[in-house]
């Protein structure tokens, strides 16, 4: 039986153009999630990625309000969705969209976000990281070579 292609764990603010077509894991702090395009803003540093989430949520049953016995899997945690700056992993492929995507209204509190309209992570899963240590994942790619060092303050 084949195995599943392994994701690539990679900063937010690393991705780049050469990273379309590839299946990664991104760590970032969810700002907002539109329901009507299942798009969820991402965000890292001043960075900004469009997750669309269409695969992984059925809006119906998010927004219902029958927990347990209705549609909602009691076995999957949808608080992410709802928790604004909460912190998520997400893992997918990372796609070119032919046309820009609406990008969601950040909250007001947000500072302006480079994002690219036409890159779009496929969300194949998505989970609260609500004790990610961001430095240390930082420090660590950067010894596996995957990003540069931060020589800067986070």
């Amino acid at each position: 039986m084949p195995q599943p292609e392994p994701a690539t764990v990679m900063m937010l603010d690393c991705i780049a153009d050469d990273d379309v077509g590839r299946k990664l894991r991104v760590a970032g702090r969810m700002l907002t999630y539109d329901p009507s395009t299942a798009l969820v803003l991402l965000s890292f540093s001043s960075h900004g990625l469009l997750v669309d989430v269409s695969l992984v949520i059925d809006p119906d049953a998010v927004l219902s309000t029958v927990k347990w016995g209705g549609t909602l899997d009691p076995n999957v945690d949808y608080n992410w969705m709802h928790e604004r700056k909460a912190w998520v992993w997400v893992m997918g492929w990372l796609e070119r969209s032919e046309q820009d995507l609406p990008i969601p209204e950040p909250p007001p509190y947000t500072s302006l976000l480079d994002i690219d309209p036409s890159i779009v992570l496929k969300a194949l899963n998505v989970t609260p990281a609500r004790d990610l240590d961001v430095v240390g994942l930082r420090s660590a790619l950067a010894t596996m070579g995957e990003i540069p060092p931060t020589t800067y303050p986070m």
